[in-house]
């Protein structure tokens, strides 16, 4: 017989002390008394009986022993090996951000799984058949029907993420992939699976001790930034740690926190002055998970006012328009010849540049394509006798308008399939969206007085797209903060390249080719910088996702491994848990044991 957790075999020592206790208990005699003075000399003799008696075996004491044997068993995790009737073996490990968890002899889950893998590969047969399988938010088969010893070997190559695992569509996936008819399937993970006859499942408790920082929120002022700290106590004990707050790595603050069991708490570091960039809170706290127990953010610099250019004999609409927003400056400019660089956004109406900005956004109000066609190398249609109702189509500008008309004429078509179209007219792009030649464009077919599109309340909200697409604040990212797995976007724009250092200072080009740019899937802890290819560098935060342990408190998944129990006969020896036969024993010792003590106790 084996163990899944030996160490908890150490509560079997709690025996010598029931055996003890029962040695020094006071014993008592039934008498029948019948006067007052036999019951002085009762005391007498209760005075000068020794404290420690000769151990006498009592029904209860063997009770007691059994049953703290039953429970200390039960807690170790004991499973023998037993004869299986399926010739094929597939062990499933879990490997997402909560098998990163230590067992009380500091290993994580994922290495007690492997180990658990290895001891059940030893009993195994020559002629076995063994397939590796893991998975987190996704599935990768490493070895399929390889023999056991090759298996053995390849369990090295399972390695932990911090990915959140997706349980049930993960079983599902793995059921489809394999041939039900012949696998006896191992599955290791910490999550809550509905027990069925043909799976072995080596389920992994919560961490009984752990404190995690779930957000660091940061307001800046002038010359420095308030910090409020998120903690929460997710173990089943009191926990007294102290949060560390650094900047650039420099310590900035420190204060003490104690935290009953489900507790949390915001922790307020107030007027830290400095020109940071990088925000660090730390725990002090030597936990069951060390990986939440840090959290990086980013410090973005103060707002600047964006600056629009509008080039043209002027537009009441799209001036309104742009004058409405705090964070914009407008200035208009009507000769064409005169157009400087160093504008967020131009907005050319009815005109042509004779060149495209180096930097910045550009709107295009078309009424003849052929010179525009010409300056961006895009097809644009000739035709400006388009009328009728356009409708906003799904796209990366019309969040929130999709599906609402206006009336338009006089319009041209926007021929060019690499543009993403906005808005179409009898089934014509006449709005569209694309980047072209590094510079994110909106080319508008139609003149804005040529249409009821200002009168609709989708004008607005067009324009407020288009902006907060072309200008991010002073960081390309929606956020500053991002959890493993999730689809980081970068509004910016390059030549298709940019350059990614990791947080263990490994760099990595990546190819882009559409706009927004969607950075590869990434799963390490810290800070990335990102190069962009217009000499501009921006740095964002990937962080331990904590959300991941609030779900496995959830109910068991009601998902289903669609392998029966027939298949090729062989003498091959697969584990059988023990668990749930000690957890019953227990209870029948305990209430046998309670039933013979009320049964002496009567009066």
């Amino acid at each position: 017989m084996r163990f899944t957790q030996p160490l908890y075999l150490l509560f079997l020592l709690s025996i010598p002390v029931l055996v003890v206790l029962y040695m020094i208990r006071p014993k008592y005699k039934k008498m029948v008394i019948s006067s007052t003075y036999l019951w002085e000399r009762l005391k007498k003799q209760k005075r000068v009986s020794k404290p420690a008696q000769k151990l006498r075996l009592s029904l209860l004491l063997i009770l007691g022993i059994l049953t703290l044997a039953a429970f200390s068993l039960n807690l170790a995790g004991p499973y023998i090996s037993i004869t299986d009737t399926k010739k094929n073996v597939i062990f499933a490990f879990d490997v997402g951000s909560t098998m990163n968890c230590l067992t009380h002899d500091n290993k994580t889950y994922l290495e007690k799984s492997k180990e658990i893998a290895r001891s059940i590969l030893d009993t195994l047969s020559k002629d076995s058949k063994v397939s590796i399988v893991t998975f987190s938010d996704s599935i990768e088969v490493l070895v399929k029907d390889v023999s056991p010893s090759f298996a053995k070997s390849s369990i090295g190559k399972v390695l932990p993420t911090y990915y959140v695992t997706n349980l049930k569509e993960s079983i599902n996936v793995i059921s489809k992939l394999f041939d039900a008819s012949s696998y006896t399937f191992f599955l290791f993970t910490d999550k809550k699976v509905k027990l069925q006859d043909n799976i072995q499942i080596f389920e992994f408790p919560k961490p009984d001790d752990n404190v995690s920082i779930d957000n660091v929120s940061l307001s800046t002022f002038s010359g420095g930034f308030d910090a409020v700290v998120e903690v929460t106590n997710r173990g089943i004990k009191r926990a007294s740690f102290e949060i560390e707050l650094f900047a650039d790595k420099k310590l900035v603050g420190a204060k003490s926190v104690v935290l009953l069991p489900k507790q949390s708490e915001s922790v307020i570091f107030e007027k830290i002055k400095g020109n940071y960039k990088i925000v660090q809170a730390r725990i002090n706290y030597p936990d069951r998970l060390r990986e939440d127990n840090i959290f990086w953010t980013i410090l973005a610099p103060p707002p600047t006012k964006k600056k629009v250019l509008y080039v043209g004999k002027g537009n009441f609409f799209l001036e309104k328009a742009f004058s409405a927003f705090d964070d914009v400056e407008l200035y208009k400019l009507q000769d064409v010849k005169n157009v400087a660089d160093g504008f967020d956004i131009y907005v050319f109406d009815s005109v042509v540049p004779k060149r495209l900005p180096k930097k910045g956004g550009v709107i295009f109000i078309l009424q003849k394509g052929k010179d525009v066609s010409k300056l961006l190398g895009v097809s644009i249609g000739n035709k400006t006798d388009i009328e009728g109702y356009a409708r906003f189509v799904e796209s990366t500008v019309s969040q929130n308008i999709d599906g609402m008309e206006f009336a338009v004429q006089k319009t041209i078509s926007i021929d060019d399939k690499r543009l993403e179209p906005v808005a179409k007219l009898n089934g014509k792009p006449v709005i569209s969206f694309g980047v072209v030649k590094n510079l994110p464009t909106v080319l508008i077919g139609f003149a804005i007085d040529d249409s009821d599109l200002p009168l609709k309340v989708s004008f607005p909200i067009l324009i407020t797209n288009i902006k907060n697409n072309f200008v991010k604040g002073n960081q390309p990212f929606e956020k500053m903060t991002f959890h493993p797995g999730e689809e980081i976007k970068v509004f910016s724009y390059t030549d298709g390249k940019a350059e990614i250092i990791l947080p263990n200072s490994k760099r990595e080009v990546v190819n882009f080719s559409t706009y927004p740019l969607v950075l590869p899937k990434n799963d390490r802890l810290g800070v990335y910088t990102l190069n962009l290819s217009n000499n501009t560098s921006y740095k964002f935060a990937v962080n331990y996702p904590t959300y991941a342990l609030d779900e496995s408190e959830e109910k068991k998944t009601d998902a289903t491994l669609a392998f029966s129990e027939t298949g090729a006969k062989t003498n091959a020896k697969v584990p059988y848990l023990l668990k749930d036969i000690l957890l019953i024993l227990s209870l029948i010792f305990l209430t046998f044991e309670w039933m013979v003590f009320m049964n002496e106790n009567k009066s």
